[in-house]
């Protein structure tokens, strides 16, 4: 044999991949299964080259998003009732993952010195770590975010093929059987589809028809939100707990993803939230829910989160940024639950109200996720059909004006349920309005200021007269300023200027 043959090879030919398919490459060993490395001082970069060159012809499942190379990761589990669960999510591909696949993919090899032959050997660490940096030069294909049902493309056609789709970025895991839905379909079709989805939702004590066009637009936003960049958020309130608002979040999950939605309980502070709900941005789960609310839905982060259409987020304990599209849904329930400024427009409210003492002793007549569950297929169905038929209509009757950052939602989601005869969910803004605290606050803050002070140009006065007036002249604009302003009073509880 001679010293540089590579017939040793055949008894150390690697267990065929996974997929079982033959893998194409430059060089192959002479069982023409996987590529031949040959790693050599100086030749880091070639190998490493090589290595993302054997990845791509195997066709390995790996990604890019967020400047990291990611994958799928589909963990078996069970929920509480013991139903089998397929959950899964995007991980970032590390060193030891990296090499495991390089290893499936190709034979790597080194000259030894000592038996002068080539010896077979794991991937460098070197070299996983190389890829690993070669941020902007990756062939992988950007994984935008995981589904777990078939959707709609934002040219309106129908994304139902399992695995990875080009046209979108996203990957759709583990789909089901849907029954079929017409090319065409009418509105007698989409009627027939809202029927489908109001039997589910037809025991819920919905206040108003405005309210029950939310929990539709909970099923629809999530089902076809391939369809649109960003959505608002959901938000179920309720006078007292018991009234069914978890429930409807897991019946609009259940048929979107298969499972019960999984829940992040506000903190109680504002950071700490934002921790809890970055972490689930990252994994790339569709639903993100805040449950439970027990303080006003405010800030920049809630804000950016629901309508920015790529997302800047730092993960809990990181100083890095993760940059993320967005393609999640936000749904938050609470008792009395409200949002505050900027979140208002950003949001569409389901109001519930059991009309009893204690609402969490009301029996449903039918179990809606058990009829979710038991076939599921048809309520995506349905859920695809309605905004399909809109479409095919030439769109008509648009609601205006579009609500702005939402217009894809509008079009796909609101106005084909305003076009079937339901409430509109933005409608449900206006109580949201009312209803902010600090809105009313500063119309405190102005009453006060008119009968204290009085308007006009002659009566403008800079803060720092306006401090000493409340101060000294007006008690009752001291004590409205005093409720709004707790951070801008000393120890003494005087008013002070901000620097």
């Amino acid at each position: 044999m001679e010293e540089n043959s590579l017939d040793w090879l055949a008894d150390l030919a690697p267990p065929q991949r996974r997929d079982g398919a033959a893998k194409a490459a430059p060089e192959t060993n002479l069982t023409g299964t996987n590529p031949v490395i040959t790693v050599a001082g100086g030749t880091r970069h070639i190998s490493a080259e090589e290595g993302i060159a054997a990845l791509v012809a195997a066709k390995t499942p790996f990604y890019q998003r967020d400047r990291r190379i990611q994958r799928v990761a589909i963990v078996a589990a069970k929920d509480s009732d013991g139903h089998d669960l397929s959950v899964p999510g995007i991980v970032t591909v590390d060193q030891a993952m990296l090499g495991r696949e390089l290893g499936c993919v190709a034979t790597w090899r080194r000259f030894d010195l000592r038996t002068k032959k080539h010896v077979r050997i794991d991937p460098p660490g070197a070299v996983c770590t190389q890829i690993l940096a070669m941020v902007g030069e990756w062939p992988f294909s950007p994984l935008p975010g995981i589904i777990q049902c078939p959707t709609l493309r934002r040219d309106g056609s129908l994304l139902d093929q399992e695995g990875y789709d080009e046209a979108t970025g996203l990957m759709l895991v583990d789909p089901i059987q849907v029954p079929p839905i017409p090319r065409q379909p009418t509105k007698i079709d989409a009627d027939a589809a809202l029927g489908v989805l109001l039997g589910v939702l037809h025991e819920f004590p919905f206040v108003d028809a405005d309210s029950k066009a939310v929990a539709l637009s909970m099923i629809l936003t999530t089902v076809c939100r391939g369809a649109f960049s960003v959505a608002p958020m959901h938000l179920v309130s309720a006078p007292l707990a018991g009234s069914g608002k978890s429930f409807l979040a897991d019946c609009a999950s259940t048929i979107a993803t298969g499972e019960v939605c999984p829940v992040k309980a506000q903190a109680p502070s504002y950071e700490e939230t934002e921790k809890r709900l970055v972490g689930s941005a990252l994994v790339g789960h569709p639903i993100i829910a805040v449950d439970n609310c027990r303080s006003l839905i405010e800030g920049d982060f809630f804000c950016q989160i629901v309508e920015r259409p790529l997302l800047s987020l730092r993960a809990l304990g990181k100083s890095d940024p993760h940059q993320i599209p967005n393609t999640f849904t936000i749904f938050s329930n609470g008792n009395n639950a409200a949002v505050a400024e900027d979140m208002v427009r950003r949001t569409v409210r389901c109001a519930l109200d059991a009309n009893m003492e204690h609402p969490e002793d009301r029996q449903f007549k039918s179990n809606p996720l058990d009829k979710i569950r038991r076939d599921r297929g048809k309520y995506v169905a349905a859920a695809l059909t309605i905004p399909l038929a809109y479409i095919g209509a030439g769109r008509p009757d648009a609601k205006r004006p579009l609500l702005p950052s939402f217009q894809g939602w509008c079009s796909v989601v609101r106005d084909p349920l305003v076009w079937l005869g339901c409430g509109d969910p933005v409608a449900t803004q206006a109580m949201l309005r009312i209803a902010d605290p600090h809105k009313a606050e500063l119309a405190e803050v102005f009453g006060v200021w008119k009968s204290e002070i009085g308007l006009g140009h002659a009566r403008a006065s800079v803060t720092a007269e306006l401090i000493d007036f409340a101060e000294t002249r007006a008690p009752k604009l001291r004590d409205v300023f005093m409720k709004i302003a707790v951070k801008r009073f000393d120890r003494h509880r005087q008013l002070v200027r901000s620097d």
